[in-house]
């Protein structure tokens, strides 16, 4: 009864004044509209179509649930393949009927998509574009945070370029980018290899997310290695579908898809975790871990709410994935930076000034010096020794001292520009060192500091300490490469300016 409601229903149509029939129903497995994706088991299964077109149409249905599809016509029928990313045929007008064979490999809805030509060419360049969009986009990302790992020698960087690379091969893969392109390459368009590279992708995004929130360090060696176990074993299950004969290949299938779920799961869990513990970029890796999820859903479970969504929620989720970890990472790079920063100031500062202790200011002269070498101009070096520093600490003690060695070391800051390199080599010894484009520069910046040391009186403690300092100090034009050479030099023209006090 319900075939012949739909044959009744095709012929009415026929009969409607300046209307465009485009109609076919299916016939078996189950009879139906072609418009109702078609419920899949596993094995081979027959798809027996009924036509009656007066224009030429476009039949088309994805690859991702099915592979091999054959076309069975009578002889006075000719269904030719069209270049597509999908599966796609160009059916003649007539009425007829022809049967279409498939190699089920998950148990899912088929949905079948009947377009004028026109139509369909549209739909399939756009598609062809915006895969080739997202596959450049994979590629740019991966090269950026590569070299960031390779600038930090960070393997973890590596194992996120692995991720969006192995991501952006399988979507090509998946939507038939590659089938367009070299359509008589068939191992290009198995099943096999894109459950290959969606084991890689499951992998290698378990690698860099758990690198990324230091999981090794963070959790448990139990639940680290369970989470290291379930991505390894979906990356083998992967590998033994490509090459194991049917039917273990789906259900090495079934079972990989099943524990891709539980990877992303259990990282969701430890990224919450990671969260509560304040890891950094934390919140980050769970949003997009999230719109994975949200869109695997849709893949798997909902297909029927949109098919827009059923088409592309998982690679606009994948796109949004790469882009926030691409952010974390870069959030992560400036985190590292920034502590290897602090680590690098708290090793080059001195305990008690607020300057460089010797090893600090010994380096950045050194850098001070290579520049002068390239850039020329003047550097300029003054070598500071405060007058009767023992006297000061015999007298007040030590705590007086302490605190007037911190006074000098910030009146000497504030009589130097930012690049200048302010340092003490120890006890009440400072040392100086800026590089001036003119002589005139740094012999104003010598008479300043001598003036603002010659005299000074310190308040401390409710004591008024009267200070002041012997300061050598020299221009050089030459390039050098010897420090220690200049520094002794320097210190050589204090002493010479000490002695002379002394005498006076």
């Amino acid at each position: 009864m319900c075939r012949m409601s739909l044959r009744l229903i095709m012929c009415l149509l026929c009969w409607l004044p300046g209307s465009v029939l485009a109609q076919c129903i299916i016939e078996k497995p189950v009879q139906q509209a072609l418009t109702t994706p078609v419920s899949l088991s596993l094995g081979v299964l027959d798809i027996q179509l009924q036509c009656n077109l007066n224009t030429p149409q476009a039949l088309s249905f994805p690859l991702d649930i099915v592979s091999r599809p054959r076309i069975y016509t009578p002889p006075d029928v000719s269904i030719v393949p069209l270049s597509s990313a999908r599966a796609a045929y160009l059916l003649p007008s007539g009425d007829y009927t022809f049967t279409l064979t498939l190699d089920v490999v998950r148990p899912r809805q088929l949905p079948l998509r009947l377009e004028p030509v026109a139509q369909f060419q549209q739909h399939n360049s756009l598609h062809l574009l915006s895969i080739s969009g997202f596959a450049g986009l994979c590629i740019a990302l991966s090269l950026y945070v590569g070299i960031l790992g390779r600038s930090l020698r960070n393997e973890g960087f590596y194992a996120y370029s692995a991720y969006i690379l192995s991501a952006g091969f399988f979507f090509v893969l998946q939507e038939g980018v590659l089938k367009v392109l070299f359509p008589l390459a068939a191992w290009l368009h198995s099943i096999g290899l894109k459950l290959v590279f969606a084991g890689l992708t499951v992998y290698t995004a378990q690698r860099f997310i758990s690198r990324l929130l230091e999981f090794k360090l963070l959790l448990r060696n139990w639940e680290y290695a369970i989470i290291q176990f379930a991505a390894l074993a979906v990356l083998a299950l992967g590998g033994m579908a490509a090459v194991v004969p049917s039917p273990l290949n789906q259900y090495a299938s079934l079972l990989m898809g099943s524990l891709t779920i539980v990877v992303m799961l259990t990282l969701v869990v430890a990224t919450v975790y990671a969260m509560v513990r304040k890891i950094h970029c934390a919140g980050l890796v769970l949003l997009a871990l999230f719109l994975l999820l949200a869109a695997m859903a849709f893949r798997v479970y909902f297909p029927h709410v949109s098919e827009f969504l059923h088409r592309y929620a998982l690679i606009i989720a994948v796109t949004i994935e790469a882009f926030l970890l691409a952010i974390a990472a870069s959030e992560k790079v400036k985190r590292l930076q920034k502590d290897k920063i602090t680590a690098y100031m708290n090793a080059a500062s001195d305990t008690l000034c607020p300057v460089l202790n010797r090893r600090g200011w010994e380096e950045a002269a050194n850098r001070l010096l290579k520049q002068h070498r390239k850039d020329g101009g003047f550097l300029v070096m003054l070598f500071i020794d405060m007058n009767d520093f023992k006297q000061i600490n015999d007298k007040y003690g030590h705590n007086v001292g302490d605190n007037a060695l911190i006074i000098l070391a910030k009146i000497l800051n504030a009589q130097c520009r930012p690049q200048d390199i302010v340092g003490r080599l120890g006890g009440d010894e400072f040392v100086i060192m800026s590089h001036c484009h003119s002589r005139n520069i740094g012999e104003r910046m010598i008479e300043r500091i001598r003036t603002r040391l010659a005299s000074l009186e310190l308040r401390i403690d409710d004591i008024n300490l009267p200070v002041s300092a012997s300061i050598g100090a020299q221009i050089i034009d030459l390039p050098h490469t010897d420090l220690s050479i200049l520094l002794h030099q320097t210190d050589m023209l204090m002493y010479e300016q000490k002695q002379q006090k002394l005498m006076v």
